[in-house]
Parts: structure tokens; sequence; C-alpha cells
């Protein structure tokens, strides 16, 4: 490598190409350098065959020198970069709508973080079908708390449930999150925060009866073999679909009679016991191997979601029939019902939290329901306790 040049120039040196040429001279690189808050700082300004020159090496050098010293600009070629990015930055931010970062910016960072398809695709309707109609054409830096209102009215009148208008606020919000970080806004004028929305209840009511429970199996043995065995197993277990889904081998244990999720919903792991039916169910399906999903689809691969199957069952015997919506049967109501018989059998608050995944009691009164035959008979006492007893009455005596 060739040896550094000191240049007439203050604060001004170069070295020269070993091969390449600029004319018949070789070609020369340059640099300047500089003290800023005490340490010296060097930095390159280019080649010769670029156009520079020990002159214009020599001017960037002082008008550096000239900012330092009157506290006016940058100090260093570095930081007139980042004010140039910065600039380029707020300029393209002050034209960019909030269609333009969603489809220049999020939407790619979205299916990153959400590398399963129907995940990121429900963002994805929720910006086209609520969002974009309504604020889409706006600039980003413009949007504010009306245009959210704006949506959310037009939700409301469309008959959207307060879970829905949630999902597309949440939306917005990750958008604005996002565009945040690339420093396009600023985080604190966040649009979708503080947002008031109608109070979400999505409790489910259905508890399937026993007839219920028994019909549904029956039918997906006939239709669906493979979804009567994870249905079945759920039902028995009141565990979430997910932790069936998701079940190995090596997490079973036949001998002691307990399956093992090693990972749940709320991050802990948790063991089941099972039922002898469970057993037997098990062991026709035969042992797998560790690593073997315990549940598997008739086409053999693992379950991604709950088995369509199932929904056929509940239609083919009419079990939704002018029901309402949070009363239907759905397959997270075999978990429903598992926990309101653990409930009526007078199965202990804490031995519910650990039998079925709950972090608090409340989640335990949220999906359990009390016996109904007890709470008539609480009501009729109460009845009873509140009944006047007919009043005695005294015969008068005549005095005087």
């Amino acid at each position: 490598m060739a040896a550094w040049i000191k240049s007439k120039k203050t604060g001004v040196r170069y070295r020269e190409h070993t091969s390449r040429k600029h004319g018949i001279m070789p070609d020369r690189y340059y640099t300047i350098f500089f003290k800023v808050d005490r340490r010296l700082v060097e930095e390159a300004v280019g080649w010769a065959s670029e156009g520079m020159t020990e002159t214009k090496a020599a001017d960037i050098r002082a008008d550096l020198v000239k900012a330092q010293r009157t506290g006016t600009g940058p100090r260093t070629l570095r930081e007139t970069r980042a004010a140039n990015d910065l600039k380029q930055t707020r300029q393209k931010s002050d034209n960019l709508t909030l269609a333009d970062f969603w489809q220049q910016d999020y939407i790619h960072q979205l299916k990153a973080r959400l590398a399963k398809k129907s995940s990121w695709e429900k963002e994805v309707a929720h910006f086209e079908k609520r969002i974009m109609p309504v604020m889409g054409h706006k600039l980003l830096r413009e949007l504010n708390t009306e245009d959210v209102d704006r949506m959310l009215d037009r939700m409301r009148a469309e008959g959207m449930a307060p879970r829905t208008q949630q999902y597309a606020v949440g939306t917005l919000f990750r958008i604005w999150k996002l565009a945040a970080k690339r420093k396009v806004v600023k985080a604190g004028d966040n649009p979708a925060v503080g947002v008031e929305i109608g109070k979400v209840n999505n409790t489910r009511l259905r508890v399937l009866s026993p007839q219920e429970l028994k019909d549904v199996l029956d039918t997906l043995m006939v239709i669906d073999p493979a979804s009567h065995d994870i249905t079945m197993f759920c039902a028995f277990t009141g565990c979430r679909f997910s932790e069936a889904a998701k079940l190995t081998w090596e997490h079973v244990d036949m001998i002691r009679g307990t399956a093992l999720f090693p990972e749940t919903k709320n991050r802990d792991s948790r063991e089941v016991y099972l039922v002898p039916e469970l057993l037997s169910m098990m062991e026709r399906r035969g042992i797998g191997n560790a690593g073997d999903h315990v549940f598997r689809r008739q086409s053999g691969e693992p379950y991604r979601e709950a088995p369509r199957s199932f929904k056929s069952a509940v239609d083919h015997l009419g079990l939704n029939v002018n029901r309402g919506l949070r009363d239907q049967a759905t397959f997270h109501s075999l978990r429903h019902t598992a926990a309101t018989i653990a409930a009526r059998r007078g199965v202990p608050v804490k031995d519910m939290q650990i039998l079925f995944g709950w972090k608090t009691p409340s989640m335990v009164f949220r999906y359990a329901k009390g016996d109904e035959d007890t709470q008539r008979r609480a009501m009729q006492g109460l009845a009873q306790s509140l009944t006047a007893e007919p009043a005695k009455i005294l015969p008068l005596v005549k005095t005087g």
C-alpha cells in the first residue's frame, strides 16, 4: 500500500494508487484531518479521478473547522451525512401517505413478523376493509384521533362488533409504531392511543350436554376419525386446541397416564391427567416416536387450526340452530364445557387454575358457571325468607 503524502494545504494528505492513473499521473485519494473535542479526526473526501483536489479538500476542512468554532452546522463529514439523511427522511415523510407506508414498508415487516399466513392475512383485511377507505389517502404525519373516530363511526354503522373495532385500532397503532421507529413520525403522536371503544365481551356461554358431546363424537367417528380423536382429547382434558395440536409423543407418559404441555398460552408448562378412555384411544392410534405429533389430520399433516369437520358435525346435528353468536357451539366450547363441569363438581378454584392453566382466579369465573339447580334452590330460599307470614290479629279489649 502506498505511503501517505502530506500536501501543501494544512490538514490535507493523500496517497497515490499503485496502478490506477488519472491522466498521466497516478490517481490520488485525499483525506482531511483536524481536531474535534480535542480528539484527532480524519475523514476521506474522495479521489482525484472523481474531481477532488488539494484546494477542494482544504475548503471542505475550512468549512468544518469554522462550523466547530462558531457552533453552527455539522462539525464533521459524518455529521454532515447524517444531517443530509435526516433532511431527506423528513422530506420523504412530508409526502408519505398512510397507504404508501403500508405498501412500501409495513406489510413487508408484518409478513416477516407473522410467519403464519392466516395471522397476517387478518391484519391485511383490517387495513384494506376498515382503515384504507377512511384514511389511506391522508399524509401519515397528519393522521389524528378524528380520523380514528370516523373509522369507528363507520364500523358501528355497519354493525361491527367492539372486538372488530378493537382489531382495526390495534392495526393502526402498530403501523404508527413502526413509522415512529423509522423516524417518519413521532411516537407520542400516535392517533390510536386513548381511543375509547365499547366494552368487549366475548365470553362463550355454550356448555355442551353429555348427549350433545356424544352425538358430536359419534358423527366425527364416521366422517373424520382423526378429528374425533383430537376432539375427544380436548373434551376430556379441557386443554386448548393449540396445546393438543402441538403435543408430541415424548411428552406423553402412558404408564403414569399424563400428558405434558411444555409451553402453553401463558408461557408456563402444564400437565394433564389422562382418563382410561383417552389412554385406550391413544393406544389405538399407535405410540409414535419422540418428536412425532400425537394428533394428525387424515392426510398425515399436523393440525394448524381446529378441524373443520367439527363444525360440519355441529351443523349436521343442528346444535347451533336459533342460537345467538355467543351461544354457538365451537371447538372452544369443549374447554368451556370441561371447566363448567369441573366447577359444578366442586373442584377448588386453585385446582381449577392448575388444571386449565389460568394465571388468575378471575379466569376461573369467566369460563366456569355455577350449577343451575343450586342457584334455583338458593333463589327459592331467598324468596321464602322475604315472604311475610300472615299477621296475627289480636282481639281488642273494650275498657271504661
